[in-house]
């Protein structure tokens, strides 16, 4: 397999998570230009990757014109600048690996596939769930026809605490009007992804779903709170103090501190105190300009009749994603974090059941031991070595998600969308 060669646009957390794969497996991908608009991402990343500095742009339009060579583009700007630069990609006829969402518009959706076609380019969407070892295997036991067709399943996202105020409060997914994603489309279209792709002998039809923002609103915030922490008198009593929550517990750093524009490990703790009574980091949870939900539940009937759900709650005590499926014959349940499912097989001779438990502990262990890349329990990482075959025309495993791939996951989400928004049942 030769070497690729791939341009990074986006130097955020994300997307170096995915090109860090260079660093572990420098034989097969090598980055070779680096894009952002923020020089310090854009010097930090080109750094990292060794890339020289005719080869670094502050705008995608110069790189394009640059006329470097490149195998794919890794495109992990933010979810509002998606459509505009997927298709200045794809019109120069470069393969991408699209960071999800693919964009909250189904108009962009269906320019973005139609452009991909006529000029015949491969765009792979991060829907990293799907590469981990535990959805694999989930996949790989319900294609082989043991249990039978699926006839309901059943998804829960807890979403904690920690990342939800430092993503969905105060952090940058906080709001759908600048974002371009509502809370469902921003972090779970990987569980209706994998609704979609789990269950994909059918497609999705009808969807409802409800939802609001009930916790972190200004009516549940302390009598006498203020807009910035640092000023407010309750703030020795409130478990959101960001002087506490960001400072002492600082869950999500590279989340908290970007906006200071400094490597981590040299930001003083003067500068972070300084920085929290200006920045949306250091506001009061329940005055922030957050416009998105903070939990919804999500029904979706398949043209074959079975059935899904999926319950997502923002500002769990623990994280987790648990999984449900009941088949013809059998089910599975799982919950990932402890990275084991159960096959429950039924059998009919003794009119009981038998379980069997695959413990992803025990026999699917990551070839490297690099946090920097097996975020996602594995997912990141297999995302990449996927990719890396799929772009080499090696081939492609059960995982790989082709922008057609993807759609319904979005469909889903947009039908949910309007259901929650108008309050009635949506056909697809």
């Amino acid at each position: 397999m030769k070497k690729l060669k791939v341009a990074l646009l986006g130097a955020g957390d994300r997307g170096k998570i995915y090109c860090n794969y260079a660093l572990i497996r420098p034989e097969e991908l090598e980055i070779v230009s680096v894009v952002d608009t923020n020089t310090f991402r854009l010097n930090e990343a080109a750094d990292r990757y060794g890339v020289p500095v005719e080869r670094r742009f502050t705008e995608l339009d110069e790189f394009l014109k640059s006329g470097i060579e490149c195998d794919f583009v890794v495109n992990a700007t933010m979810d509002e600048m998606h459509y505009e630069t997927s298709m200045k990609i794809i019109r120069a006829g470069l393969n991408m690996i699209l960071e999800k969402p693919i964009t909250g518009k189904l108009e962009e959706l269906t320019d973005i596939e139609r452009a991909a076609t006529e000029m015949n380019v491969k765009v792979l969407i991060c829907h990293v769930l799907r590469y981990t070892p535990f959805y694999r295997g989930i996949k790989e036991v319900l294609d082989s026809g043991r249990l039978g067709k699926v006839m309901n399943m059943q998804l829960n996202e807890h979403i904690w605490h920690g990342h939800f105020v430092n993503a969905f409060v105060r952090g940058k997914w906080r709001s759908e009007k600048t974002c371009g994603s509502g809370l469902l489309l921003a972090k779970c279209c990987h569980d209706t992804d994998l609704i979609s792709w789990l269950n994909n002998s059918t497609k999705p039809k009808y969807v409802s779903s409800f939802g609001s923002r009930s916790f972190f609103t200004e009516k549940n915030a302390p009598e006498g709170a203020t807009q910035y922490c640092f000023e407010c008198p309750r703030k020795e009593e409130c478990m959101f103090n960001a002087y506490k929550f960001e400072l002492e517990k600082d869950f999500i750093p590279f989340y908290t501190w970007a906006g200071l524009n400094k490597p981590l490990d040299e930001i003083t703790l003067a500068e972070k105190k300084e920085f929290l009574k200006s920045d949306v980091y250091g506001q009061c949870v329940y005055k922030t300009d957050m416009d998105i939900v903070d939990r919804q539940c999500v029904s979706v009937e398949f043209e074959n009749g079975s059935i899904a759900t999926l319950n997502m709650v923002g500002g769990a005590s623990a994280p987790g994603r648990y999984f449900h499926v009941l088949c013809e014959y059998g089910e599975i349940v799982g919950y990932i974090e402890e990275n084991k499912y159960v096959v429950r097989v039924f059998d009919k001779d003794k009119v009981w059941y038998e379980d069997e438990v695959i413990d992803l502990n025990k026999i699917n262990k990551l070839q490297d031991n690099d946090n920097s890349v097996t975020g996602h329990y594995g997912g990141d990482y297999y995302l990449m070595k996927d990719a890396v075959r799929y772009f080499s025309g090696i081939g492609e495993s059960v995982s790989v998600t082709k922008l057609a791939d993807s759609i319904n996951g979005h469909l889903i989400v947009y039908a949910a969308e309007t259901s929650r928004k108008e309050r009635r049942i949506v056909e697809i």
